[in-house]
């Protein structure tokens, strides 16, 4: 199995360096979500725009908003 970002062999969806990107995303938006109540799509756009996040959690913030079916 590849990693859909990158294409490095993957135990599942993403390589162990997105892997790791995308746990530390979830575990982050509990904090940011209780300090500025925002959704999840806003919190990875937040994310995108933040030049102080890292190359790796961008591009899983990126790709994730790019599967996300339409809201409302």
């Amino acid at each position: 199995m590849k990693c859909e970002i990158c294409g490095r062999e993957a135990n599942s969806q993403f390589c162990e360096f997105h892997k790791k990107a995308y746990e530390n995303l979830v575990e982050k938006y509990e904090a940011w979500n209780k300090a500025l109540k925002i959704t999840w799509t806003e919190y990875l756009k937040e994310i995108l725009r933040n030049p102080n996040a890292g190359l790796w959690v961008k591009e899983v913030a990126k790709q994730m908003l790019s599967h996300e079916s339409p809201k409302e």
